[in-house]
């Protein structure tokens, strides 16, 4: 097993452990990244807010549902942004249940992670799921998927409407 080698620059400040660079450089990056990344995300949600689906035509389309007429995951995430940002979170649940149960525990997770990134420390806790809790992470999305598409009550409620 290779054992790490650290060093510090003093000239550069910067920081190397096992072949990756830290500095003042890489977080200013970083932090560049976060800022352009919430730029985005805020501007999508305004305009989302402020035109709905319909009136923000450069949105992505659901090519799956396109191609074959049924429902992925994900379809009806836009329409269940647009009702969470009014506030109408029952309707943004039923456009899509799965949806609206992940978005919040993404956005907290990216709210501890970010941090932690810009800082170059680890998290201040992390989630170890393992090959288990992927097979079931999976399992949960393709059941969804399945269940979403069967056209017998109470799977209808799944689907968008």
């Amino acid at each position: 097993m290779a054992t790490a080698h650290f060093s510090l620059d003093r000239e550069f400040g910067i920081y190397r452990a096992a072949g990756s660079w830290h500095g003042d450089a890489v977080r200013k990056d970083r932090a560049g990244i976060v800022v352009f990344g919430g730029l985005v995300a805020a501007m999508s949600a305004w305009i989302l807010y402020q035109h709905g689906p319909a009136g923000a035509g450069w949105f992505p389309r659901c090519w799956f549902h396109r191609l074959t007429g049924l429902a992925c995951p994900g379809c009806g995430m836009t329409r269940a942004a647009h009702a969470a940002l009014h506030g109408r979170l029952a309707e943004a649940f039923r456009f899509n249940p799965l949806g609206m149960l992940v978005l919040p525990a993404l956005v907290i997770g990216l709210g501890l992670r970010i941090p932690a990134w810009l800082g170059d420390r680890p998290p201040p806790f992390r989630v170890a799921i393992g090959p288990r809790g992927v097979a079931w992470l999976v399992g949960v999305v393709v059941g969804y998927w399945l269940l979403r598409n069967l056209p017998v009550w109470p799977c209808t409620l799944l689907a968008p409407p």
